[in-house]
């Protein structure tokens, strides 16, 4: 994998074009760009190279990184800074789970932004990750990095227990009970093992069977067939011991672990995840992984569409920043084809389908025509409303409790649908 030029980093796609339209650009000094640490090292390091350089270079701006570890204090001080009569943060990075209406108007629509200088191929963003940023007919953020769940399975384990890759739900139910067993020495391998913390590891399933908590324009659907045969299937598996006894508590990092040890053979996790599982030096299956987006139930193939679910970040200007046409310039170079390819090199998961295409990405990422098309099919585990997060908390704890054996899947979710109807306004 060849390294990109960072001489041509940036090459017709923001820089002169934008200085043109705002001749004060080149006066601005500094940038503030507030995120998660990670997303100034898939920015600035890695096999893409810098994929600000030319952009500094052009505008004769430098960027001042603000990061955090963690996602809440990074939203935390982001939301609190945008309430304030003046903020020195240019761009912020905002989780779509924080995208909501009342945050969304305190960041800058974009609009007469992109008159003055356009965004490149606005058209080549996954569909899925641009509705939920417009607010009354105006975008209000441009997504940069996203995480799409998929199936991972561990091919050797599969081999091992002559299980054939599943072409339908049913076939992977059975697929994860088969792959549920005890080894010689005593060890315990399962079937299948996820984190029961976020909703879109429940709807990554829930949706082979036509199922969800709640329909794009935000209407209940929890208490439906589909979302109850999903969670009734869960909560057999896990009284049949194909899902660990600490479901409810196993947290990413020893899933990780699990896969590696061939402990468990089955996940619900992002594409990206595939680069740490092959990882030869964390266990014997280095190389052994591969992803599959979940089949859908017999009955549904060729009528229902599979969604994947998503998670992103977008970049977005506070309505009370003081460079909002230099900050705008930097979105258009991070999220131009080039700095898309080169943050994606970096480790970023893109956000334009077309980067999938590139030679240097497919020979980085095996995987990446399978995650081109869930990204382009993909939606978010709930439609953005103000209370969404108590929202997601609450299906969580009733999707728990049915899956638990603690209430029956229907009353969980007629529970589920009861209490979050009044967070709906």
């Amino acid at each position: 994998m060849h390294a990109i030029s960072r001489r041509t980093l940036l090459t017709g796609t923001a820089g002169t074009a934008a200085l043109a339209a705002f001749p004060s650009l080149a006066q601005a000094k500094t940038l503030t760009a507030l995120g998660h640490r990670v997303h100034q090292t898939c920015a600035t390091t890695g096999p893409g190279g810098d994929a600000t350089e030319a952009w500094r270079q052009q505008s004769g701006a430098g960027i001042n990184w603000v990061t955090f570890g963690d996602n809440n204090a990074i939203h935390e001080r982001l939301l609190r800074e945008v309430t304030l009569g003046e903020t020195s943060i240019d761009v912020g990075y905002l989780l779509n789970g924080r995208a909501v209406p009342r945050n969304l108007r305190l960041f800058e629509p974009l609009d007469g932004l992109m008159k003055e200088a356009a965004l490149e191929s606005p058209e080549d963003f996954a569909p899925g990750l641009i509705a939920p940023l417009k607010l009354d007919g105006a975008l209000h953020g441009i997504p940069v990095r996203h995480a799409t769940n998929a199936l991972i399975y561990n091919e050797a384990l599969l081999e091992e227990r002559g299980v054939k890759l599943p072409a339908t739900f049913e076939e992977l139910i059975e697929a994860a009970r088969k792959l549920t067993f005890k080894r010689d020495d005593g060890t315990q391998v399962y079937g299948l093992a996820f984190t029961a913390v976020f909703a879109s590891n429940f709807l990554t399933l829930a949706r082979c069977l036509g199922g969800d908590y709640m329909t794009p324009d935000g209407k209940l659907v929890a208490a439906e067939p589909g979302m109850v045969k999903a969670l009734t299937t869960l909560a057999e598996l896990y009284k049949a011991g194909v899902l660990p006894r600490s479901f409810a508590t196993v947290n990413n990092e020893e899933i990780t672990s699990w896969m590696q040890q061939g402990r468990a053979a089955m996940t619900i996790n992002p594409f990206a995840r595939l680069v740490t599982y092959n990882d030869a030096s964390k266990g014997k299956y280095g190389g052994r992984f591969k992803s599959l987006l979940p089949p859908m139930a017999s009955d549904l193939i060729g009528k229902v569409s599979f969604a994947p679910t998503v998670e992103y970040w977008s970049l977005a200007i506070p309505k009370n920043a003081k460079q909002k046409p230099l900050s705008w310039d930097l979105i258009r170079a991070l999220s131009s084809k080039a700095g898309t390819k080169a943050m994606a090199l970096n480790g970023n998961g893109p956000t334009r389908v077309s980067t999938y295409a590139d030679p240097a990405l497919i020979a980085a990422m095996p995987y990446a025509a399978d995650e081109a098309a869930a990204l382009k099919a993909s939606r978010i585990h709930l439609p953005a409303f103000d209370e969404q997060a108590r929202a997601h908390d609450i299906f969580i704890e009733e999707t728990q409790a049915a899956v638990l054996g603690i209430k029956p899947a229907q009353q969980a979710m007629d529970d589920a649908v009861k209490r979050v109807k009044p967070l709906l306004g």
